[in-house]
Formats: structure tokens, sequence, C-alpha cells
């Protein structure tokens, strides 16, 4: 009885550390009430009106998650335009193994995980070494 206390004072510590109390701003405040529309939480909530915490938690973590991965993507590809030819040599990709200028072999597609559960789509260069043969795909 007395280590089942122990371990409900340590997590009531843990979680009360984790917690942020502060007001959100006015401007986060406007952003959420678009955010709900664009992320169909309006419709879901009517749809759910008798949802729990946990359950509409959930419910925008999974559309917070997918617009995260997009704004990610979004971002990543931004500054993915130039071709390597147009790069100056000294900031083209190298090697990791030898340090020689990759060559270009080409556009490949990934899917790569983000913390949130979401995949993003990245398309970029895919280079190799041509001392040693190394493929390479240029993180971003």
């Amino acid at each position: 009885m007395v280590e089942y206390r122990k371990k409900d004072e340590e997590r009531s510590e843990s979680m009360k550390a984790k917690k942020t109390k502060r007001e959100r701003s006015p401007q986060m405040q406007q952003v959420s009430a678009g955010l709900r529309d664009v992320l169909g939480m309006t419709q879901w909530r009517k749809e759910h009106p008798k949802a729990t915490w946990v359950e509409i938690e959930a419910a925008v973590d999974e559309r917070i998650n997918q617009l995260r991965a997009q704004l990610i993507q979004d971002v990543v590809q931004m500054g993915e335009s130039e071709e390597w030819s147009e790069i100056p040599q000294e900031e083209r990709p190298r090697c990791v193994t030898c340090g020689k200028l990759l060559w270009a072999r080409g556009e490949q597609t990934r899917w790569v995980p983000t913390n949130g559960g979401e995949a993003v789509k990245l398309t970029r260069t895919y280079g190799t070494c041509p001392t040693c043969g190394v493929g390479f795909f240029p993180p971003g």
C-alpha cells in the first residue's frame, strides 16, 4: 500500500513539472479558431458531441500531425530548387566517407518519418561518390 502511494506521488510530481500554465495570446486564439475549420474539427465536434477529453485530444493530434508533416515537407523543399551544377563548388554535397564532391545521379523520393508519426515525402537529388562509390541522399 505504501509503495502504491509513493508511485502515485511521483507521477503527480512529474505531471506538475510538465504543465505549462499560461494564457494563450489573442493571436494564438485567432489561429486556433481558423484551424478548427481548416482541420475539420468544427464538423468533427458536431459529429461527436459527447466526445471525451482523450478522444478530442486524439482527433486534434491526428490532424495537427498531418498539418505538421505538410509544413515540414513544404519548408524542406523550399531550399531544394537549385541543380547541383548551379551551386558554387564549395557548397555542393560531399561524400561523408572521403570528402570528394558527389556526382548527381537524378532525383529520388523517400518517405521520412516525423516525430508526429506522419511521413514526409522528400524528393531530392541522389549523389554518388566518384572515388569510393558510396551512394548518398543528402540531408535537409
